[in-house]
């Protein structure tokens, strides 16, 4: 029903760079780094499963790819006053990584910026630390889940207390979703700007149920699939969270809970209209 999730990730494969990476050498023990307007002070070799980038940009738009093994992830990257402080977790396994700032050209063309090599040595669950448009790190989103869940006594209390606020504070965003549909991608998206905004598409709904539960424990999966129903099926976005106390993965979908005002928690024909993909 709703197709988010499937054009966001046709913008992040059509992005095109020009140039080739520069990675510059340092002066020093850890210095800065300068390349194509761009300076990020350097990083240690060797991290715990998360970097924090630092630096300045004359540049008015950049974004952050972190490569590892032939899996690339986009960040976007909030300036404020031209400078930047971006913390991103390593959530594809042990190794070494490498990590470019791209500056924006034009539509979406990119040219590299500066570059480094890292070696992670820590292994990190992906489903329970901050992720692209997941921000579970962000102080308005803590606050909130903490009190969303203050009543909470088990697990399944709090995914339950979770999955009834976004569904009934979030409203769905059909100009968001139209202008998708007429390939317009200029869209922002994230936990952070639906919790602001109060408005989104489905996969709005899933990364801001996957950023409250993260942030206070929970381990919660976006899960990328199909709405199914007898004329096509369209892609769509909900959520599966882990309870502990049951050693089970439950299914939550709170924009079909706000859109169809039917339970989509942990319901037993769950799979009746949905089909997962891949998760996230």
């Amino acid at each position: 029903m709703k197709k988010s999730l499937h054009y966001f990730v046709l913008v992040l494969i059509v992005f095109t760079l020009c140039l080739t990476p520069i990675q510059a050498l340092s002066s020093g023990k850890l210095g800065t780094i300068l390349s194509n307007g761009v300076a990020l002070e350097e990083l240690p070799n060797l991290v715990n499963g998360k970097v924090v980038l630092k630096g300045s940009t004359s540049k008015d738009k950049i974004k952050v790819i972190v490569s590892k093994d032939n899996i690339a992830n986009w960040y976007d990257v909030n300036l404020t006053n031209g400078k930047y402080n971006e913390e991103i977790w390593l959530i594809n396994g042990k190794g070494k990584y490498k990590v470019s700032v791209v500056v924006h050209e034009y539509d979406r063309t990119y040219s590299y910026g500066p570059t480094i090599e890292i070696n992670n040595n820590v292994d990190v669950n992906r489903f329970l630390v901050p992720t692209k448009h997941v921000e579970s790190n962000n102080e308005e989103i803590i606050e909130l889940a903490k009190n969303i869940t203050q009543y909470s006594t088990t697990s399944i209390d709090k995914a339950k207390d979770i999955y009834n606020w976004v569904s009934k504070n979030i409203e769905y965003d059909y100009d968001k979703y139209l202008r998708q549909v007429n390939k317009n991608y200029d869209n922002e998206y994230g936990a952070l700007h639906t919790l602001r905004t109060k408005t989104g598409v489905c996969y709005d709904y899933s990364v801001l149920v996957a950023a409250l539960g993260r942030s206070v424990g929970l381990q919660v999966k976006v899960i990328k699939g199909n709405f199914v129903n007898p004329y096509r099926n369209e892609l769509h976005a909900w959520n599966e969270i882990y309870i502990p106390e049951e050693d089970r993965w439950i299914n939550v979908d709170t924009t079909f809970a706000h859109s169809l005002g039917t339970n989509y928690f942990d319901n037993s024909d769950f799979y009746v209209d949905h089909e997962k993909l891949s998760e996230y």
